[in-house]
């Protein structure tokens, strides 16, 4: 009997379209270009598409300079006062010309690291023929998904700290928020769990949207979006993916071999400016290794950060603001 085989397009066929939400601070947003452009090859993409708040004017700035450098930039301004119907409308043009592209989404505080775009390609190719498993994803450590990802890797390496990590919604738990940057950018989590050995996915069923890639299978389950308040319907892209993954019984894939870091929600965001700065996390980002296409970085020699618990105390549950 003959052998079934998957076809799947090589990762040099597939150019996918990038989507920027640029509707965060500008430090967040110089940081998150920054980082697109040091560890990517923006070329690769179709075309680049930011979203901008035409209220937002440090951001034009900065938009502007992204753009010239780069020939494939496209910026949408939207009109002020949220995403019905400013950002939706303009949503629903780039998804009407665009409905059988692969889109890659980014949120402006999502700080991509080295190889991030192969890794998400590759894990796009190994899923494309799935009619369930319509998102990818990286590990993102400050996201819902990330910390269930995580939640072993963490008991493990830190069995003292279980009370930082097992608390609220990620939304709302500024202690997970500066416990987890704090363990990022001084003690080599990200590079202590790259170490370790596992499986290269992980499925959820739940939608982690702040850094993905999707194509048409998710697409016209969403839009297009609503440009005027409908009630009992999402109001955002975001609220949209997540409604059509859960109603569908949609699956994310998490890749377990690369991450991305999304900084805060904005329920958090002020007190972990002042714990865990951005520009702590720009050194951080400044220190990360690019390594040439094709070859896996070597795995480092990491310190367990478990044992500097022991000699440190660890922190505790109750922090003042």
């Amino acid at each position: 009997m003959g052998k079934i085989s998957v076809m799947r397009p090589r990762p040099a066929d597939i150019h996918p379209l990038l989507v920027l939400h640029a509707s965060h601070r500008v430090d967040s947003l110089m940081l998150c270009l920054k980082c697109l452009e040091r560890f990517t090859d923006l070329t690769r993409f179709k075309r680049i598409y930011v979203l901008h708040d035409a209220a937002a004017q440090e951001n034009r700035v900065v938009l502007a300079r992204f753009a010239a450098r780069n020939g494939n930039v496209a910026i949408r301004e939207c009109p002020p006062g949220g995403p019905v119907p400013g950002a939706n409308t303009a949503l629903n043009g780039i998804f009407a010309e665009h409905r059988r592209d692969v889109v890659v989404r980014v949120d402006a505080d999502v700080f991509v690291t080295p190889r991030w775009l192969e890794h998400l390609v590759e894990g796009y190719r190994h899923h494309a023929h799935l009619d369930d498993v319509v998102l990818v994803s990286p590990l993102i450590p400050v996201s819902a998904a990330g910390r269930r990802v995580l939640g072993r890797f963490l008991t493990v390496s830190y069995p003292s700290e279980r009370h930082m990590f097992s608390g609220p919604c990620v939304e709302q738990d500024w202690v997970y928020h500066r416990w987890m940057w704090e363990k990022i950018v001084r003690d080599g989590l990200e590079q202590a769990w790259l170490a370790e050995s596992g499986p290269p996915y992980h499925y959820l069923d739940e939608a982690g949207p702040h850094c993905a890639i999707y194509d048409r299978r998710l697409i016209e389950r969403v839009y297009p979006l609503p440009i005027a308040p409908v009630q009992g319907l999402p109001v955002t892209d975001e609220e949209a993916v997540v409604r059509a993954m859960q109603g569908g019984n949609l699956r994310t894939a998490v890749l377990m071999r690369s991450m991305a870091h999304h900084y805060s929600f904005p329920e958090c965001e002020d007190y972990l400016r002042g714990h865990v700065s951005l520009e702590a996390v720009w050194r951080y980002t400044e220190s990360l290794r690019l390594e040439p296409a094709g070859q896996d970085a070597p795995r480092p020699a990491v310190r367990r950060p478990a044992l500097r618990l022991l000699a440190s105390g660890g922190l505790h549950r109750v922090m003042r603001a």
